[in-house]
């Protein structure tokens, strides 16, 4: 069967087919069948320049230890979910190590080879995969699964090539472990750019609220009917309507942390072009017209006390849609805001945090951070020497 009839992708470029893209490849042999191996050398040798050295370095260590000496010899266009089952299977029982893999390090190899794939898929070498759902990633629902390496590498690269909206409303919470509450009621007067601080003591949630119909009402009083008077009654009461509304955070949660460089220069960078009011949410969605209503904005736009301005507050649902959307275009599938959080958890906890100072970032008790971030907290048991 020829490239261009099994690779679903093929009618996709543009320039080039599938069958030129592989043919000038520095790796195709018409002698040789495309192995597996040959297509991890074609994708490292791609994503090299776009990584750091030691990341690289990392990469290419995990797949000749983990991945090459299972499935390297395997020709790539007949490789499937069963044979990644198998693998990861192998590899989660310690077989050829002296102990198993963590569940986590398993769980990276295989977005590695899912990645590895999606890349061979795009640039016509091998026909589409489908893996369907990572089954390390929800083995155990306790522990969290962050964002791989590679994977927040690529939703950055992404996020940093569109407005600076979407870099606050991603990486924020990325860069600070707010949850998507948070990250909506967060306001400008919580921000400290001098003293690089950021203040969170309230949230954005959706409720809802019974609402006033006047003309029912009025009928009500205007009619003398008892029968017609009930039904009204009843159908004033089924009438509702959800609002956001701010909620101050128990005391527990509210907490006062230094912000990373990189969120600095995104809040500095906004507040240096649009000089945004005290009260203005920090996540503020761009105003846009309806086409059906020229009159109606999408989001509900609140005037700002003391200013001519106007803020609209930031709805949680259209921010997990874009968040979702930048997710896919990374080649992340069904991406939440959870997950940036958990992702922030490991990355602090790796950077050397400890589990109370992580668990007073985040507003969460310690407790939290160790059952659910305990595969990432670092165990040391060198103070027992001191003991005695």
């Amino acid at each position: 069967m020829s490239q261009e009839t099994r690779n679903p992708y093929a009618n996709r470029q543009k320039k080039m087919s599938s069958r030129d893209i592989y043919m000038e490849s520095p790796f195709y042999d018409p002698e040789k069948p495309f192995l597996v191996k040959d297509l991890a050398e074609s994708w490292f040798f791609d994503i090299k320049d776009s990584m750091r050295p030691s990341t690289y370095d990392r990469y290419h260590s995990y797949a000749k230890k983990f991945i090459l000496p299972y499935v390297g010899e395997m020709r790539a266009e007949v490789f499937d979910k069963t044979a990644l089952s198998a693998m990861l299977a192998l590899l989660r029982m310690g077989h050829s190590q002296k102990e198993p893999l963590s569940q986590y390090t398993v769980y990276f190899i295989e977005s590695m080879v899912r990645a590895m794939f999606r890349y061979g898929t795009e640039k016509g070498f091998v026909p589409e995969v489908y893996f369907g759902k990572s089954e390390y990633k929800i083995q155990n629902k306790r522990y969290a699964m962050p964002l791989s390496e590679l994977e927040m590498l690529q939703l950055v690269n992404v996020v940093e090539q569109k407005g600076l909206d979407f870099q606050v409303q991603i990486l924020l919470p990325l860069y600070t472990g707010l949850s998507l509450s948070e990250l909506c009621g967060l306001k400008w007067e919580d921000i400290d750019l001098e003293n690089r601080k950021i203040h969170v003591h309230r949230n954005l949630v959706r409720i809802q609220k019974r609402a006033k119909d006047s003309k029912t009402a009025e009928n009500v009083n205007n009619n003398d009917n008892s029968t017609n008077n009930a039904s009204a009654l009843r159908s004033n009461k089924r009438k509702t309507a959800t609002v956001l509304a701010e909620c101050e955070l128990p005391e527990t949660s509210c907490r006062k942390f230094a912000m990373p460089e990189k969120v600095y220069a995104i809040l500095s960078a906004v507040e240096v072009m649009k000089k945004p009011a005290k009260k203005m949410y920090v996540a503020e969605l761009e105003k846009k017209k309806s086409k059906g209503n020229k009159n109606s904005n999408i989001f509900t736009e609140v005037s700002v006390l003391g200013t001519d301005k106007k803020t609209s507050p930031p709805d949680a649902r259209s921010l997990q849609y874009r968040l979702k959307a930048a997710g896919e275009e990374a080649g992340i599938t069904d991406l939440k805001y959870q997950s940036l959080r958990d992702t922030f958890a490991m990355l602090s906890l790796n950077a050397g945090g400890d589990a109370y100072s992580v668990a007073c970032v985040m507003g969460v008790g310690v407790n939290v951070v160790c059952d659910r971030y305990g595969p990432w907290l670092m165990k040391d048991d060198k103070f027992m020497k001191g003991i005695g």
